[in-house]
């Protein structure tokens, strides 16, 4: 059965963008070119970029034909992801917000199924799927039609204070978010700029479901020197250097997010005190950040209280091996070598 204009949500494509001339031609033809039936609109929002992004972005605009109303804006100052999200949701109308950053690519398909989760579920606020790195030129994808889509739906009754459902990923690039997680909250703290995703997470699974495609690639996501999720892959750094770079580069990514833990925590403390359900939401979030807190300072604290933050156990036999990963970063990158090497 067709679904009619009138029942597609209005979504709002909201491009971040700063300092990307080298990725962001691509970005722009991935998003003018998406395909839909329903009220679509797009947002450019460069965060005052020094090198040439915004002419990039007037550009290629004013040369592509869209059918879809396209806003270009350039922030007067550098304010971070932020500021920079907060500026474009607020030049956006739609019901529905796309967030996309300016070195990754869409699927072709990134808005159709997006908005056909969104109809499938209706007490989703945020909607998702899966993404697929590239380096240089992105793999052709082929995804499923609608109808043959497979789904997770979670919402704050199924976390548990150690874990979360499987396949339940807060990817900030591959979400779509409801307007309410703005106008019941506010705009995102300007602290957020490391953390921005898992506000956005906290917040859905607050206000209902959050919604994850399963079966679907929705974005191509960029690997280079300048994203912090390369960085911090291990499975893109297997070489003894490598491991070195990626531990310090999560290090760094997770102090830079130790501001970002209390606004978080504080929306939810809020919450919860009028919503007791949320606990157990409350709960998975504080162990969240208490692990995150622990992996940022681990290489500052002793030896033994590094080996108590490892829960290492047992007689000093079983603890010797063991203990020789949290002696130093060095001794850590090679006994992740070693288990590299035998798996």
């Amino acid at each position: 059965m067709e679904t009619n204009r009138q029942q597609l949500p209005f979504i709002s494509i909201v491009v971040l963008s700063y300092n990307q001339q080298n990725f962001i031609a691509d970005c722009i033809d991935s998003v003018l070119s998406q395909q839909y039936d329903g009220e679509l609109e797009i947002i450019f929002c460069d965060d005052c970029s020094t090198d040439e992004t915004f002419e990039i972005i007037q550009k290629k605009v004013a040369s592509t034909p869209c059918p879809h109303h396209v806003i270009t804006h350039k922030c007067p100052q550098n304010g971070k992801v932020a500021v920079c999200m907060n500026t474009a949701v607020a030049l956006s109308s739609g019901d529905w917000i796309m967030r996309v950053d300016g070195d990754d690519i869409l699927h072709p398909d990134r808005v159709r199924l997006s908005a056909a989760a969104i109809l499938k579920h209706p007490g989703a606020i945020a909607v998702s799927g899966q993404l697929t790195a590239f380096s240089n030129t992105p793999p052709p994808v082929q995804n499923p039609p609608p109808d043959q889509l497979q789904y997770l739906v979670a919402d704050k009754s199924q976390m548990a204070s150690h874990k979360k459902p499987a396949g339940l990923q807060w990817w900030g690039g591959v979400m779509t978010m409801s307007r309410r997680i703005f106008t019941e909250f506010g705009e995102l703290p300007p602290v957020c700029n490391v953390l921005d995703d898992t506000m956005f997470a906290t917040r859905t699974l607050m206000l209902g479901q959050f919604v994850i495609i399963l079966n679907a690639t929705l974005l191509y996501y960029r690997r280079h020197g300048g994203n912090i999720s390369s960085q911090t892959d291990t499975n893109q750094h297997s070489g003894f250097f490598n491991i070195l770079k990626q531990d310090k580069a999560a290090r760094d990514y997770y102090r830079r997010g130790l501001p970002c833990h209390a606004p978080i925590l504080g929306e939810l403390q809020t919450y919860t005190a009028s919503h007791p359900e949320a606990q157990s939401l409350l709960d998975f979030f504080r162990t969240y950040f208490d692990n995150m807190r622990r992996h940022a300072l681990f290489w500052d604290k002793s030896w033994c209280q590094r080996i108590q933050d490892a829960h290492i156990q047992g007689g000093v036999l079983h603890k010797i091996p063991h203990a020789l990963s949290v002696l130093c970063p060095l001794t850590y990158a090679f006994s992740i070598r070693i288990k590299q090497l035998f798996k």
